[in-house]
């Protein structure tokens, strides 16, 4: 059995807006498309500055192994 996931990076940009790098933030359940990813609960107040951040996202899966594969 295999678990759909969504793994989010967080895009770095220099002052003049060009590309740096992309790092890897964190998974979420599920293949979610959206601008950025939904804060997991209203309690943790550093993810609602996430909205205010470039992302970028992959579809994987996760098997029962907990190995990663990305689509």
């Amino acid at each position: 059995m295999v678990k759909k996931i969504t793994l989010w990076s967080k895009v770095n940009r220099d002052e003049n807006g060009k590309f740096l790098n992309a790092k890897f933030n964190h998974i979420e359940d599920g293949w979610i498309e959206g601008v950025y990813p939904k804060p997991i609960s209203e309690e943790f107040t550093n993810q609602k500055a996430w909205s205010k951040s470039e992302w970028i996202y992959k579809f994987g899966t996760l098997d029962k192994n907990f190995k990663v594969e990305t689509l």
